[in-house]
């Protein structure tokens, strides 16, 4: 006859584990992040950038821990298109937007170069650094300073090259 001890150690050694669960069994999806769910997951970035919040206020906002913002935005963890509802909610964008600029792989060579400076173009505005150098550069009110400074720029630049 068991104990209530080994009855309590039985129940603490259940998965708890998000998914769903049919008949006692845990379904978690065996699908690794595709291609367009890293689209998602930089545009995700991005939007979140843009607007000004960091991932624990959106994680706040959302009920979910900030950890799980970072898996979303790192490509590592799948979006559900519910949990893509609510951000986009957030984020005050349709959920359509995610999907803007995705890549086809089917696309002509030069397309997909196009395609590939927008996605870098994506990911520089997403770094903090970027934003805050437009910031102060836009910040310079007098029109003749600002383009010395992109002389500047444009210098350190080559030299750095050579």
């Amino acid at each position: 006859m068991p104990s209530e001890h080994s009855e309590k150690k039985s129940k603490s050694r259940t998965p708890n584990r998000r998914g769903s669960e049919r008949g006692g069994k845990i379904r978690l999806s065996s699908k690794k992040p595709n291609h367009v769910d890293q689209h998602v997951a930089k545009r995700l970035r991005l939007r979140r950038n843009l607007v000004g919040l960091t991932q624990d206020e959106l994680a706040r906002r959302l009920g979910l821990t900030s950890q799980l913002i970072q898996k979303y935005e790192a490509g590592e963890t799948r979006i559900s298109a519910s949990r893509l509802y609510g951000i986009a909610v957030q984020l005050a964008v349709p959920i359509t937007w995610f999907f803007d600029e995705l890549e086809d792989k089917k696309r002509p060579s030069v397309e997909s170069e196009q395609t590939s400076e927008a996605q870098d173009w994506s990911e520089l505005v997403t770094k903090r650094e970027s934003r805050q150098l437009l910031e102060l550069y836009f910040g310079i009110t007098d029109e003749r300073l600002r383009r010395k400074v992109m002389e500047v720029a444009q210098l350190l630049k080559t030299t750095d090259a050579e």
